[in-house]
């Protein structure tokens, strides 16, 4: 997903980090998107002993308010157990 020559460190990206353990991390990165319908992107993480890549997720945004979503759940986040979702639309027909 990355151009020939691009070094990872000029293209955007976010990292969220464990607080307990910094050296816990998950990356999103090497955005990129071929429409206005979905997002591709890559998910690292790293973890001691652990690296791993996903080369490409791709999240399909039609009728989806999935920045609320994230905006909410950063806000209220106090940890919690199990999974926290968010239910995205249908494509258009």
């Amino acid at each position: 997903m990355t151009s020939p020559g691009v070094r990872l460190d000029d293209k955007p990206s976010a990292t969220v980090r464990c607080r307990e353990n910094p050296s816990v991390d998950v990356t999103f990165c090497d955005r990129f998107s071929f429409d206005t319908d979905s997002v591709h992107y890559a998910v690292e993480l790293r973890a001691p002993g652990l690296t791993a890549r996903v080369g490409e997720v791709v999240t399909w945004i039609w009728g989806s308010d999935l920045t609320t979503f994230l905006n909410e759940l950063a806000a209220e986040y106090r940890g919690w157990d199990g999974v926290a979702g968010q239910r995205l639309g249908r494509p258009p027909a």
